[in-house]
């Protein structure tokens, strides 16, 4: 998708001044890719309309500023962000139901799976099975399952800065593995 910078970054500037026709336009040349990213992160295509309407109210009422160069990529991080926002407070609230425990679902979706055809060292898989359990987990939860570092915390039950070694040690050593 080729949208003009330019005429986004005037289109932005003039509906947060509550322009009509510039709010219109805006939503005609912009909603379309952004439901379709959000409709992708959320999986749900009444929740990515939700998002999508909450993010064009928030450019409306001009409760946020964009940068004038990047102004499309500015305005799919918003989207974007307002999508992950939404789905840590689904997981928060316990909408979703778990059949297992977090550190139990962690543990196997982090096993060596199938890997036919990949040089092992590719293997994002088996590197994450490489790493010790602790370094795995905290991972997995805040990646997959998108917890941040607090909610870890309070899950594990381990303070806040083993957590956060156990994820950058972690990174460090997927990162070697992966690049080996």
């Amino acid at each position: 998708m080729n949208i003009d910078n330019q005429q986004l970054a005037h289109l932005l500037a003039r509906s947060k001044q509550r322009d009509k026709q510039a709010f219109e336009a805006l939503y005609q040349l912009t909603g379309q890719p952004l439901y379709a990213m959000l409709h992708a992160l959320l999986k749900d295509r009444q929740w990515a309309a939700d998002i999508l309407q909450e993010g064009f109210l928030k450019i409306w009422h001009g409760q946020s500023t964009h940068p004038v160069d990047y102004p499309w990529a500015w305005l799919c991080q918003c989207m974007r962000n307002l999508a992950i926002d939404a789905l840590r407070a689904k997981k928060r609230h316990g909408e979703t139901p778990l059949e297992e425990s977090w550190e139990e679902k962690a543990d196997q979706e982090t096993r060596p799976g199938d890997t036919e055809g990949l040089a092992p060292s590719f293997s994002l898989e088996h590197c994450l099975g490489r790493l010790c359990a602790d370094k795995r987990n905290a991972i997995v939860l805040a990646y997959r399952h998108g917890l941040s570092h607090q909610e870890i915390v309070t899950h594990t039950q381990t303070p806040l800065g083993t957590v956060k070694s156990w994820i950058r040690r972690g990174l460090e050593e997927l990162k070697l593995c992966l690049t080996q």
